[in-house]
């Protein structure tokens, strides 16, 4: 399996738990991106591709989700940009560019990221 695949399947399985648990959907988009990323530090994985992954599996969920795709990418965008800038300003900045933009065809907008 794919690092893309495992982090788009668990970015599914991490949203519903946290959708399960009372959080918003796009914050739980957002907060499982941010866990996400930050595992791949702790891990060494390369953080722009799993962010990127990250925004992939938002995207593909949104229908299930009831969210506009736009909505769903920028929130696991902000969450993965978020965990990033917790390991550094240059992984921060790596992680911005490779989900800035256009992911699958879908505008990505970052929201304020805290970190």
């Amino acid at each position: 399996m794919s690092l893309e695949t495992t982090v788009i399947e668990r970015l599914k399985t991490d949203v519903v738990a946290l959708i399960d648990a009372g959080a918003e959907v796009l914050a739980a988009l957002g907060d499982a991106a941010r866990f996400l990323v930050a595992e791949a530090a702790e891990l060494g994985t390369d953080l722009a591709e799993t962010a990127i992954a990250t925004v992939k599996g938002a995207i593909g969920a949104a229908s299930d989700l009831a969210v506009e795709a736009e909505d769903a990418a920028s929130a696991a965008a902000t969450g993965a940009i978020e965990a990033a800038g917790e390991v550094s300003d240059a992984a921060k900045d790596r992680v911005f560019a490779a989900v800035s933009g256009t992911v699958d065809g879908v505008k990505v907008v970052v929201k304020s990221v805290t970190a």
